[in-house]
């Protein structure tokens, strides 16, 4: 209050008070909003602007507005939180956005293309495992990756892609087998530069490396003779170096969790297949690191599951707000969605196997594909 027992009011330039606004917008209206006029484009260039939006989003005052990616010719994507709303798979159609992706490679459709990762709304993937390309779905800007210094013979053994907070860089791992000899290759995007790594123990893991807490992880086969028993093999983005294992929820002598991802921000390993294992289960790893705080979060007997899904082969993707579970069945080309409450599946859409992966949830940002920051709107 004043001195002379008016209302003081707090001055506030126009274009703070439209920042302000803006930045707790989802990422699809800001981008639509550059069109109002040149000041308001200008302010949401503005690298300040962006990275308060982010800053925003991770913070909770901002939607964290999630997409699951399920095509790639044509790119499509669906709002993996109205999965539950749908009845079956022919409503999928609605829920469907087609996405804009900037062709930047001769017969692109026709080339086989695998997911390498995803980080704070980037997607890596590669083409005909030749080819890297960083993509801002939302955004629609995307960067071509210059070729790998050694070749990667048209087909990687392990790859992986993820942000490097310690050296604020965005980093692919490409990972190739010839003869028994391996070969690691990181692409930094600040220098937009491949290095090659030296390796000095042999390496048995294979396929995408999923990032969490700085660093890949792959599930692995341990043992001098690549027994059946797992565990989970990492590495650091920061330190460019492979870590000691990290163990599993209990002994898996006869190698029941034949897959691992990330589900809510945790890892996660699983032997959902319904059609040979008597129990299925999904544990996370609540504390990462922490081997007691594996938790399992669903349990389901072959004896409990309707007879038309007895045979699934079911990828965990994420579990939605509702508890129910999103997952890909290999076996029958479709993202399910399964109801551990009330023990039913249901089929969503189709996936197309051209991603590698079935499907994966990205998230919707303003980060650049280009420099890697959270500018080049």
């Amino acid at each position: 209050m004043a001195e002379d027992g008016s209302v003081a009011h707090t001055e506030f330039d126009d274009g703070e008070i439209i920042s302000e606004i803006l930045a707790r917008l989802p990422v699809k209206s800001v981008m639509r909003f550059r069109c109002v006029s040149k000041s308001w484009n200008t302010l949401i260039s503005d690298p300040y602007f962006a990275k308060k939006h982010f800053r925003y989003a991770e913070m909770g005052i901002t939607e964290n507005s999630s997409r699951l990616l399920y095509s790639m010719d044509p790119p499509q994507s669906l709002d993996h939180e109205a999965l539950k709303d749908l009845k079956d798979h022919r409503d999928g159609y609605f829920a469907n956005r087609e996405l804009d992706f900037p062709v930047m490679i001769p017969e692109f459709s026709n080339r086989y293309k695998s997911i390498v990762g995803c980080c704070n709304g980037l997607i890596c993937f590669s083409v005909q495992g030749d080819d890297f390309i960083l993509w801002n779905p939302c955004t629609r800007y995307s960067k071509l990756l210059p070729r790998t210094p050694l070749p990667v013979f048209n087909r990687h053994a392990f790859c992986g892609f993820g942000y490097d907070s310690a050296n604020d860089d965005y980093k692919v791992l490409v990972g190739t087998k010839m003869c028994e000899e391996i070969t690691i290759q990181v692409f930094a995007l600040k220098t937009s530069s491949w290095k090659v790594l030296p390796i000095t123990n042999a390496l048995n893991i294979s396929g995408r490396g999923f990032f969490l807490n700085g660093a890949f992880h792959w599930l692995t086969r341990v043992g001098p003779n690549r027994g059946n028993s797992r565990t989970i093999l990492s590495f650091d983005l920061a330190e460019e170096k492979f870590h000691e294992m990290i163990p599993l929820p209990y002994d898996d002598d006869d190698g029941g969790f034949y897959g691992m991802t990330i589900l809510r921000n945790c890892l996660c390993v699983f032997n959902f297949l319904v059609g040979r294992a008597g129990v299925s289960t999904i544990w996370l790893m609540k504390e990462y690191g922490v081997k007691q705080s594996w938790t399992q979060v669903i349990r389901c007997s072959k004896r409990e599951i309707p007879k038309e899904y007895r045979l699934l082969f079911l990828q965990p993707i994420c579990i939605l707000e509702n508890g129910e579970l999103v997952g890909n069945d290999f076996r029958a080309g479709f993202l399910v969605l399964y109801d551990p409450k009330e023990n039913t599946f249901k089929n969503v859409t189709r996936t197309h196997n051209e991603l590698n992966c079935g499907a994966f949830v990205y998230r919707e940002t303003l980060v650049s594909p280009v420099t890697g920051s959270v500018v080049d709107i």
